[in-house]
């Protein structure tokens, strides 16, 4: 059993237990097509592997992402070229004597190789090794239609990721990754948005360094949930809350006189719950996205007991593997006015005390009666708290009268509920009735025809 560093182009009786990291498949030089692979060993080291067309079948019935498995008899050869996804100097390729058999080793390490920012604006990383770079989202473009050189009409977003110290840096995806963004971004709402790009390109673009996809080779992760991108948002989390501590405190009035998008402020009371909305939605536990609900195994009527199957557009398959978060829509006042505040999973939490699980009674079926509601949630009806609001461009532009909270201060401004204040209902003020769910927290994405735009490929 040897690793990845000791792998020589001299002979093929090789033995070594590898992880499997990514797949994906390309159009080989003669009109083929291959099966390409990124392995990591027990250190972390990765290697390039690909199979013809004729092994592809049994390489990917024999092994899955994120297993690993030993081989046997298998060639190295050297490796060059651009978009190259390891620093290795050699490349796997499996051969028809090539066995691939099962090892209980096991371990969740994903091997992330995540770039410095500042060691990619400055030109000090070679271009033709792909990277990872993880970020929160900010200056999301709206995804565009573009015409490449070749005729082809492919989506397209530009964006920027920004690390804990503040750097930036440009991106742009294409294709499947736009579309990708495009279906996600929606939900979420609540907290900053953080994109991890596994084995990106740098590239440059009018003379700015810009990260974009490697074709089909690249990997986007939304809001991942590995051990790094925990410690990432720990870190972004201490420098929103001293970023919040920064903003105005205004009055429900003035936020309605905003005349750009910015962020305050506002100390008000919950006067109701909107019930128009659910309180939860079930969502992805492998993704944290939302999913949407597509009936029962096996297909047929399902029962009340029974756990339906829902799809997830990042895993783009069908899973049960899902949990309830909260999504609340809350009338809240104080002095000078009244609007709608709307909080997900991790700001409602803040307010209710409880996980949305806990308060869930077990039920997959769909609400009948919307005011039936957990006592916690009931109990937040008539409280006061100092909100950190988004004033998003619909708010600015459109007049809507529904913000996005990003954050909840609970410190000295809870007061006990009084008896003016009602409980939750269902029916909304009059000219609130085509207020669409989400459109008030942010610009919507949503494609677009756009002048045709000539693309010089690499």
């Amino acid at each position: 059993m040897v690793l990845i560093n000791d792998l020589k182009p001299f002979k093929e009786e090789w033995r070594i237990r590898l992880k499997l990291l990514h797949t994906w498949k390309t159009k080989t030089d003669y009109g083929g097509e291959s099966l390409e692979c990124i392995f990591a060993d027990e250190t972390g080291q990765k290697i390039h592997a690909s199979c013809k067309r004729t092994l592809m079948y049994r390489v990917q019935r024999d092994i899955q992402l994120g297993e690993r498995r030993e081989l046997e008899n298998f060639k190295i050869s050297a490796t060059g070229g651009q978009n190259r996804p390891s620093k290795f100097q050699y490349k796997l390729t499996v051969i028809g004597d090539t066995k691939i058999k099962p090892t209980d080793y096991r371990d969740e390490n994903q091997f992330l190789s995540l770039a410095s920012y500042e060691e990619i604006v400055t030109g000090k990383l070679k271009t033709f090794f792909l990277i990872d770079v993880m970020g929160q989202v900010v200056d999301l473009g709206e995804v565009v239609i573009c015409q490449l050189k070749t005729g082809e009409n492919m989506k397209r977003v530009n964006f920027r990721l920004r690390d804990t110290s503040g750097n930036e840096l440009v991106c742009c995806l294409w294709g499947p990754y736009a579309e990708q963004i495009e279906s996600h971004v929606e939900e979420s709402k609540d907290e900053p948005i953080v994109f991890l790009i596994c084995f990106a390109k740098i590239s440059n673009f009018r003379g700015e360094v810009q990260i974009t996809n490697a074709f089909d080779s690249s990997v986007l992760m939304l809001n991942p949930i590995m051990e790094e991108a925990i410690d990432f948002r720990q870190k972004l989390s201490k420098q929103v809350v001293d970023d919040w501590n920064e903003v105005d405190i205004k009055c429900i009035s003035e936020i309605y006189l905003a005349v750009e998008a910015e962020s305050c402020k506002i100390v008000c009371t919950i006067e109701a719950i909107d019930m128009d909305w659910g309180w939860f939605y079930f969502e992805c536990n492998r993704h944290n996205r939302r999913t949407t609900r597509v009936g029962r195994k096996g297909g047929g009527k399902m029962v009340e007991s029974e756990k339906p199957v829902f799809y997830c557009d990042v895993c783009r398959a069908n899973t049960t593997d899902v949990s309830p978060k909260y999504k609340l829509h809350l009338f809240v006042k104080d002095d000078t006015g009244s609007c709608q505040l709307m909080l997900l999973d991790t700001v409602a939490k803040t307010i209710i005390g409880e996980k949305a699980e806990t308060l869930w009674d077990g039920s997959y079926a769909e609400i009948e009666d919307p005011n039936i509601l957990p006592i916690p949630i009931k109990n937040c009806v008539g409280k006061s708290f100092c909100f950190g609001i988004s004033i998003a461009n619909d708010n600015v532009a459109n007049g809507s009268d529904t913000f996005k909270v990003s954050e909840v201060r609970l410190t000295d401004y809870n007061i006990e509920s009084s008896s003016d204040v009602s409980t939750p209902f269902s029916k909304r003020k009059e000219g609130d009735a085509e207020l669409s769910y989400m459109n008030s927290t942010s610009k919507k994405l949503r494609a677009q025809s756009i002048k045709v735009e000539k693309i010089k490929e690499d």
